[in-house]
């Protein structure tokens, strides 16, 4: 199950009270003062993990607790700092305060972490001639978490227009395939490895677009905004019409819907592709979309594998060829 949202509750430990303590032997004069520190209130610390792929755990945990700071002791005895606390998560995940809606941080790079209550300061013993004090409370607050993808190239098209199928045949993933709309629900990444060098990439399927997805429709917005960490869009058209809908009209309404989500997004690279040529009706709907779409065209056939090779040798060219794995 893909889970891109969640919001937890979190509390870094407290700190450890100071010891107020005297010391006092036969023949000693005055007591000494002997009351040791608390320990600090361990941190909650969130951290990055390329292990991790959602946030499907925080679905079934919501609390998270940091270990307190033990208590001072006599004989001038520190209290052990408390343990903190790391919430692993996936790269791309945005964290923000669930109560302002304030960003606390963005982390897209392999084990980046940020703290996200710090502990309480540990209470002072009275060794020393100082007043013991209470140890000080550990941060609580509730957060909110958003993951967007991390890929290089983001897969855009209809339901149903055979990008799942390109993206099982070029890498790894397993993502579901069928003859009705909506088949893919949920992102999925696939990492594509050249046969030629050691170079790869990241291909994200994005589950189908639609009219109006900039609305909110058909889930649009939840799956638009994970193209906003691509380098590069693939447009997939299915030429066939088999749907019926005409193919000019698909792609005209794909780059409508990102240009109304976010107009820079077509300002990066892109490619066009055309797929299903291998049905009889492709071919004539294809001379009508070249009247009107003047960009280079790449055709494929998910069945026959037709010109698969050719669209991938294109995209590595359009990363740069410095990407390697």
């Amino acid at each position: 199950m893909f889970i891109d949202r969640a919001k937890v509750y979190i509390k870094a430990g407290n700190g450890g009270k100071g010891c107020e303590s005297f010391y006092h032997k036969r023949g000693m004069r005055y007591r000494r003062r002997d009351g040791g520190n608390g320990g600090r209130g361990g941190d909650v610390i969130m951290r990055t993990d390329s292990n991790v792929h959602t946030l499907l755990d925080f679905r079934y945990r919501q609390h998270f607790k940091s270990e307190s700071g033990k208590n001072g002791s006599s004989n001038q005895k520190n209290g052990s700092h408390g343990q903190a606390h790391i919430i692993l998560v996936p790269l791309g995940t945005i964290i923000r305060d669930h109560q302002n809606g304030l960003l606390i941080r963005d982390l897209n790079k392999e084990n980046e972490s940020v703290i996200i209550a710090k502990g309480g300061a540990a209470g002072k013993g009275n060794c020393g001639g100082k007043t013991a004090t209470e140890g000080s409370p550990g941060e609580e607050k509730i957060i909110s978490l958003e993951l967007k993808l991390i890929a290089d190239v983001g897969l855009i098209g209809y339901p149903n227009s055979g990008k799942s199928s390109f993206v099982n045949i070029v890498s790894e993933a397993k993502s579901k395939v069928a003859q009705f709309p909506f088949t893919t629900i949920r992102p999925i990444l696939g990492v594509v490895n050249s046969s030629q060098s050691h170079k790869s990439f990241v291909i994200a399927d994005i589950p189908g677009i639609i009219k109006d997805a900039h609305k909110g429709r058909g889930l649009g917005l939840e799956f638009l905004r994970h193209i906003e960490r691509t380098r590069l869009l693939l447009f997939m058209i299915d030429m066939s019409g088999t749907d019926g809908r005409k193919p000019i009209d698909d792609y005209l309404n794909l780059i409508n819907e990102v240009e109304l989500y976010d107009s820079q997004l077509l300002k990066r690279p892109r490619i066009l592709v055309v797929n299903k040529m291998d049905l009889s009706q492709s071919s004539e709907h294809l001379k009508e979309f070249k009247e009107q779409i003047k960009e280079r065209i790449y055709k494929s056939s998910c069945i026959s594998k037709e010109g698969v090779e050719k669209i991938t040798q294109a995209l590595y060219k359009k990363l740069g060829k410095d990407k390697s794995s």
